[in-house]
């Protein structure tokens, strides 16, 4: 396990390509260490201005997202793979980190966009055509009123 900063004058690749997860390190031992196209990727995006720090937190992330729940045979047959999932750069266009824009704490609109649509139809239609704002304020009522009836609220004290 490496530190979690950077020792003074250590190479920040190095550092970085120290946040290999340990069984996934293991791994990547028995097959020839830590594949080159890793160490090269980790080199290019350093080079590019990405912190080490972003680095070594994706690759925990998604350790942890992705891989953590592998055996130990399905770790050591997909291991160079897997290495290389874990520094990876986003392909986001607006550069977020798997769905979150780490410099303004929030999820990416365009990974994860928040664009839900709930189509509300007769039984009648199922096309599902669009309400008419009346219907559909009528019907979010008898929602709002028929979950109004479901609480109990408890009885004031005397």
């Amino acid at each position: 396990m490496s530190s979690a900063f950077p020792a003074r004058g250590q190479d920040p690749a190095v550092w970085a390509a120290a946040a290999v997860p340990g069984p996934l390190m293991r791994a990547l031992d028995q097959r020839g260490g830590l594949p080159h196209t890793v160490r090269q990727d980790i080199a290019r995006q350093l080079a590019e201005g990405t912190p080490a720090t972003r680095l070594r937190d994706r690759m925990e992330r998604r350790w942890w997202e992705r891989y953590a729940q592998l055996t130990a045979p399905e770790l050591l047959q997909r291991a160079d793979d897997i290495a290389l999932d874990l520094v990876a750069a986003p392909t986001c266009p607006l550069g977020c980190e798997d769905g979150w824009l780490p410099d303004e704490s929030r999820v990416c609109p365009w990974c994860r966009p928040n664009n839900t649509v709930i189509d509300v139809a007769p039984d009648e239609e199922p096309a599902g055509r669009r309400l008419e704002p009346e219907e559909q304020a009528r019907r979010a009522a008898e929602v709002r009123a028929a979950m109004r009836a479901g609480r109990r609220y408890p009885r004031p004290a005397r």
